[in-house]
């Protein structure tokens, strides 16, 4: 694909709306013994009416941001794992979606939806919650960083696109169209894993090299009607559906989705997004 000047690029929907489902995030430990996985000790870390979704860890594995609820909109809220402790990061008219701690360890990114409709992506700072514009004119949907200074997001438009952005150099390249809302730095890799839904009968995770936009690679199809994924290790995917969270191995010979876990037995449902680090898994369900 070309490379292109950035910001120039003005999507005209907001992917977002002000109505959103119920959700909660519980925090599961997992382990692997006797050759099969095994969750442990569910936590739930939202315990809140209304929305709450999108979780992210600290690098540090400390901490879990996510967007929550709160006076009929959606802010970034930090939840510390070891004594649970809450604090809300943003306090904007607009709603915060998809929080994500930067590499600097002092602003946290996030999407932002304002009551005019402008969609765009932000940083905030933990210490005082202010905030400034990451990308102007460029309406982002969904994102993952990829080194410091590059995003590979999800950009609403006619159709949407998968759009590699440079913010050292001031680039973009376009490398996919139709993408879904997943997005993942591969681990331990150089390359990165997105869900292409050009057919919506058979939604496709891809693998691609930022830079290298010309060349994709199919790894596999999605578990029917399920887009949310995270990597587990640089082999292993999880994709959650219904009650139920798979997994796929890269190096096997086989293509089927394998258990993982079964939600039902602690009375969950609905699971869409996950997040990992370490030994936990976040998982998001529908709420009660």
């Amino acid at each position: 694909m070309k490379k292109v000047a950035l910001f120039l690029f003005i999507a005209v929907h907001p992917l977002f709306s002000f109505a959103q489902n119920s959700t909660e995030i519980y925090l599961f430990e997992f382990t692997y013994k006797n050759n099969s996985y095994q969750l442990n000790n569910p936590i739930n870390v939202s315990d809140n009416e209304g929305y709450d979704n999108q979780p992210s860890f600290t690098e540090d594995g400390k901490s879990l941001l996510y967007a929550s609820t709160r006076n009929e909109q959606t802010d970034i809220l930090w939840y510390d794992i070891e004594s649970g402790s809450k604090r809300w990061i943003s306090d904007t008219p607009g709603g915060e979606y998809s929080p994500v701690l930067m590499s600097d360890g002092e602003h946290i990114s996030a999407v932002r939806l304002d009551p005019d409709g402008l969609q765009l992506l932000y940083k905030y700072s933990i210490k005082d919650g202010s905030s400034e514009v990451l990308i102007p004119n460029l309406k982002i949907g969904y994102y993952s960083w990829f080194l410091t200074s590059r995003i590979v997001a999800f950009v609403l438009g006619e159709p949407a696109t998968l759009q590699e952005i440079d913010l050292a150099h001031n680039e973009i390249v376009a490398v996919d169209e139709n993408p879904g809302r997943s997005i993942h730095y591969i681990p331990a890799t150089k390359s990165y894993s997105y869900v292409d839904k050009s057919d919506p009968d058979d939604w496709k995770i891809m693998k691609a090299v930022p830079n290298n936009s010309e060349w994709t690679e199919e790894i596999t199809s999605t578990l029917p009607g399920s887009e949310d994924m995270v990597w587990l290790n640089m082999h292993t995917i999880l994709m959650g559906k219904d009650d139920k969270v798979f997994y796929f191995d890269t190096r096997s010979e086989s293509t089927s989705w394998k258990l993982f876990a079964d939600l039902s037995e602690f009375g969950l449902s609905g699971i869409t997004r996950l997040a990992k680090n370490g030994n936990k898994i976040a998982i998001v369900v529908n709420g009660k």
